[in-house]
């Protein structure tokens, strides 16, 4: 039962802290707070006054309507119900008025009351939509809102007024597939929980597929009434409308031995049953649902809140809010993890020496990944090094520096060092040349599972600005001359070498094939490749045994790619999917085969194990097995051994171009398309594989290449 696991997760975490502590002290035996409480409302006290008094309870329900009320800002909100003409007439009318008699029949009231209702709450959604100009739409759960507030006997105009401000302050106002609220629940999960997080990752199940509902009606849809109404006792108290997001990561934290024991269900299964979750809730469990979700709270950054708050919420009159929805260049969606800006890295420094380490909130452990000469030129007092670019110059170094990173972090918090703690939060440069490999290290922090990682927004350029007018006490070490934000022409760097050619094919395609692309379908394939390039980084052995080890990579290095997510810049092409289309549906709908049945096909020549480098920044296992005319991509099954999944089929003739690193020479990237009657190349797709011993394949594919060329010419 979800009380059960509510009751060990809290004493896991029972002692971080007293505000966890005395939140769970309350007594709901002792009445001297009803006293209070009745005394409040008699005395008209203000909505400050009685959260006070009311704080992390559930309400008499008695005096629950009129606290929601006033919790609501009923008193001081004006509303334009009372103006409502009675006119029903909108397109969808007849939709709004048979939804509203599914919701009264669930009321049970007597039938002369129920068409008293049905008016009202008719009347409440039509002028609603008038005035917002706005399409009624049963999906999102309008019913499942007014319903609680119906149960706690509301007066009509009230009800409004209290349904409008759910709406604009704690419904997410785009809540669709892909919407940014579930990006965002996403990176808070990946943040406290990275094992689970990548675990639904990898099943490509995303919240947006089993929290929708959660999140379109305060979770009134999936809770029984009494549940719900406590809930909301609470939540109206908290006046924060990110808390949604804490208690679904309640939910799914509590959740995870469950979720990571249905390594064999089926990614529908897994869906059903975490969106079925918070059904099991009772009124019981309310109040330890949302102790968690505070202690949540208090333990993850705040920075999203100033950056995403009026792009998720907020009143339909304010737009998508597609510009707030980036965190600095990119996108929600893409954001690598929790970004934190440089004020509140400072404040949290701060806020600490002054207050001293009894504070419950968030302390970082600093990791400076900029390049050893920038950090010897300045860095805040109590940040630890790691230079980003020894992962792939040196990764036996970079490994033994990270654990030189563990070994101090360990050894900061058991020794209570002031400005220290288990929150990761890597800082970079907040220039793109370095900060290329900074993602990087990121994200191989990330696939450690490692808990609360961040990324500081605008690396030390942002902090440096934030401390200029002190800059010389705030900083350690700082030499205006050396300084690269001081002095940015004072020191150059040499960016990473470019492909190294070693293939390319010249040979006329048959008029008939290029004729099959459009000039406007040829220019979006090979932007759509131009921009893949950019996007795909490389990824080497971190440990320097010759072991492959799976990595995730940034965009560009600049970490315009998020872990886990489908290709960008997907091309939909007659071969298949070919290694570059989304890989979070792939799998659901690819050939499943027999792995060694393939590799003793009497058509395959010969075959090569090897990694397959996807545009989401993983490396797959997988085998490349060469024919006459083709070159088959078969990746092993994670979950089933000895299976995989035929990914692409690629003709040996669309092959044009094979190109490696000078640094990685075992990275060997497949580039494919046409080539025009005057020889010029236009490349349609691409592959990545990284392949042990890679001059000796590449030179048997090269010479059956070869060999189908004149074979053609014969």
């Amino acid at each position: 039962m979800l009380v059960n696991k509510f009751v060990l997760r809290f004493s896991h975490v029972q002692g971080v802290g007293n505000s966890v502590r005395s939140v769970m002290s309350l007594d709901d035996e002792d009445s001297t707070w009803l006293l209070a409480l009745e005394s409040a409302l008699h005395e008209g006290a203000d909505d400050h006054e009685l959260i006070g008094i009311t704080r992390g309870r559930i309400l008499p329900e008695e005096h629950r309507a009129e606290i929601w009320y006033i919790c609501l800002g009923g008193g001081n909100k004006f509303s334009n119900f009372a103006q409502f003409d009675e006119i029903f007439d909108l397109q969808e009318q007849s939709v709004v008025r048979a939804d509203v008699k599914s919701l009264v029949d669930k009321l049970g009231n007597e039938e002369e009351d129920k068409v008293s209702i049905v008016c009202d709450v008719e009347s409440i959604f039509t002028h609603y939509c008038k005035t917002r100009h706005l399409k009624y739409d049963t999906s999102q759960l309008w019913g499942d809102i007014v319903l609680p507030l119906l149960a706690a006997k509301m007066p009509r105009d009230h009800i409004y007024v209290c349904f409008e401000e759910i709406l604009e302050k704690y419904i997410p106002r785009e809540s669709g597939l892909g919407s940014s609220v579930y990006h965002l629940l996403r990176l808070i999960l990946l943040y406290h929980d990275p094992e689970l997080s990548t675990f639904l990752d990898s099943r490509k199940i995303t919240p947006d597929l089993y929290a929708t509902s959660w999140m379109r009606s305060l979770f009134s849809s999936v809770c029984s009434l009494d549940a719900t109404m406590a809930v909301w006792d609470i939540y109206f108290q908290e006046r924060d409308p990110f808390f949604i997001l804490f208690l679904a990561l309640v939910i799914l934290v509590n959740a995870r031995d469950q979720v990571l024991e249905m390594k064999s269900e089926t990614r529908d299964q897994i869906i059903t049953m975490l969106s079925g979750i918070p059904a099991g809730l009772s009124t019981d469990d309310v109040s330890d649902f949302c102790s968690l979700a505070r202690y949540y709270i208090i333990k993850t950054p705040h920075t999203f809140r100033k950056d995403f708050t009026t792009a998720i919420f907020g009143s339909v009159y304010m737009g998508h809010g597609e510009v707030c929805n980036r965190v600095g260049d990119l996108p929600l969606s893409q954001a690598l993890c929790l970004p934190v800006s440089a004020e509140e890295i400072i404040d949290t420094c701060d806020m600490l020496q002054v207050a001293g380490d009894d504070i419950e909130q968030v302390r970082f452990f600093l990791v400076d990944c900029r390049p050893s000469d920038q950090y010897n030129a300045g860095h805040l007092p109590n940040a630890f090094h790691l230079d980003s670019s020894l992962m792939l110059q040196h990764p036996a170094s970079f490994q033994t520096a990270v654990q030189g990173l563990f070994m101090a972090q360990r050894q900061a918090v058991a020794s209570e060092t002031p400005g220290c703690g288990q929150h990761l939060c890597f800082i970079g440069s907040g220039r793109e040349q370095e900060d290329q490999y900074v993602h990087m290290v990121v994200a191989s922090f990330l696939q450690r599972n490692s808990q609360y990682v961040s990324l500081a927004k605008g690396g030390y350029h942002a902090i440096h600005d934030l401390l200029v007018h002190n800059i010389n006490e705030s900083l350690a070490d700082h030499d205006s001359k050396r300084c690269l934000v001081c002095a940015p022409d004072s020191q150059s760097h040499s960016s990473e070498p470019a492909d190294q050619e070693d293939f390319t094919i010249t040979t006329k395609p048959q008029p008939s094939l290029m004729n099959k692309f459009s000039s406007l379908s040829s220019v979006f394939k090979m932007r759509s490749v131009e921009m893949k390039e950019k996007l795909v980084e490389y990824i080497t052995n971190p440990n320097g045994d010759g072991t492959t080890v799976d990595r995730h990579v940034s965009a560009q290095d600049r970490g315009k790619l998020y872990r886990n997510q489908g290709d960008v810049f997907s091309i939909e092409d007659d071969d298949g999917d070919g290694g570059g289309g989304a890989d979070g549906r792939e799998n659901d709908r690819l050939e499943v085969v027999k792995v060694s049945q393939w590799l003793k096909k009497p058509d395959v020549i010969t075959s090569f194990a090897c990694h397959q480098v996807k545009e989401n920044g993983y490396m797959y296992k997988c085998h490349l097995l060469l024919t006459d005319t083709l070159l088959f991509v078969i990746r092993e099954s994670e979950t089933k051994s000895g299976e995989g999944h035929v990914t692409a089929r690629r003709t040996l003739a669309s092959i044009v171009k094979i190109t490696s690193k000078k640094r990685h020479p075992d990275l060997i990237t497949f580039k494919y398309g046409t080539t025009s009657p005057d020889g010029e190349v236009t490349v349609s797709d691409m592959d990545r594989f990284l392949i042990p011993k890679a001059s000796e394949a590449t030179k048997i594919i090269k010479e059956q290449i070869m060999k189908q060329m004149d074979a053609a010419k014969s």
